[in-house]
């Protein structure tokens, strides 16, 4: 984690963009709204408070997939003073309340009351406010800033990498509306385990045996299928086909390809031209899914919009699907 004074990096917090050209993409409409998480909590005596702390420390904070650095894990009993409710872990690392239980006695930890009636919001409020409401409504919070500046700050972008990916696709598409193509949409597809080969996939509609779904991101996704199977990988992280990969693409993706990359967990999609009416990123496109980041799945990526003028992208009709 780095200190924003010290990131390298020009970060405009306020509109969300990297280096005066990357645009995060997100939903903006949402942020008032908190994306709850149902928890784990326990009844203890005041007297009880470190060990418990470190019972948690010890055997649940490390795999548990949700934070609460924006939480106050312990608060007082609203009729017993001398009595404390503590947050022990989020029922998506044991959704089994006799797991917890089984942790807890184990470290010979004095409790009473495990209960799973508790949700907490998964990320701090956007505004100091808002955390006041939050906390009234669901569990006490703390003020560290906005989130989404610390999340902002913790990505890693090689610009000049980005620039050259980005520089690649642009003269790709281009070569394909050369050849007439009706559809010069460009995807490449980053492996981080070996960055300097990179799969290009063009949209294959025209093609003849085509079908109406190969767009640039289904027919990159196959092709990093195929180059898999030839080399046997074995698809480390639970067999997911492009997982952390940095995904570059001239046209923002439809809702298709949108949630192909969902299932495919990659990290990070860069798109270049914004569509308007099938786009499936940004909230003004589409029917505003932001696909991305949507709470109702259970996986998202990292979105970002070039902004800048150097590659220009070849003009579609506003309805094609990318």
């Amino acid at each position: 984690m780095v200190k924003k004074a010290l990131n390298p990096l020009r970060i405009d917090y306020k509109k969300c963009i990297v280096e005066e050209r990357l645009l995060q993409i997100r939903n903006k409409d949402n942020l008032h709204e908190p994306d709850l998480s149902r928890v784990w909590t326990i009844e203890i005596n005041a007297r009880d408070s470190k060990a418990i702390v470190d019972c948690i420390r010890r055997n649940f904070q490390p795999n548990d997939p949700i934070t609460y650095t924006h939480v106050k894990r312990i608060r007082k009993k609203l009729d017993e003073p001398k009595k404390l409710i503590v947050i022990v872990c989020s029922c998506e690392l044991f959704k089994d309340g006799s797991e917890v239980t089984s942790l807890l006695k184990d470290s010979g930890v004095d409790f009473n009351q495990l209960n799973d009636c508790t949700v907490i919001p998964r990320q701090g409020a956007p505004t100091k406010e808002l955390m006041m409401q939050w906390s009234e409504k669901f569990w006490p919070l703390t003020w560290c800033g906005n989130p989404n500046d610390q999340i902002l700050n913790d990505y890693i972008f090689d610009m000049s990498f980005i620039r050259k990916m980005l520089e690649k696709i642009t003269q790709l598409s281009r070569e394909a509306a050369e050849k007439d193509n009706e559809y010069p949409i460009v995807t490449a597809f980053v492996d981080p385990r070996n960055r300097e080969a990179p799969i290009y996939a063009i949209d294959s509609r025209t093609k003849k045996g085509s079908t109406p779904i190969d767009h640039s991101i289904m027919c990159g996704i196959r092709q990093v299928a195929e180059r898999e199977r030839k080399l046997g990988d074995t698809l480390g992280g639970g067999g997911y086909l492009c997982l952390d990969f940095d995904v570059y693409t001239t046209h923002e993706p439809c809702s298709m390809c949108s949630m192909a990359l969902v299932h495919s967990r990659i990290k990070r999609c860069i798109f270049l031209e914004p569509m308007e009416v099938t786009g499936a990123l940004k909230p003004s496109s589409g029917d505003g899914y932001c696909m991305h980041n949507n709470k109702l799945l259970n996986s998202k990526y990292e979105a970002f919009q070039w902004i800048g003028d150097e590659y220009p992208t070849m003009k579609l009709d506003p309805k094609m699907c990318c």
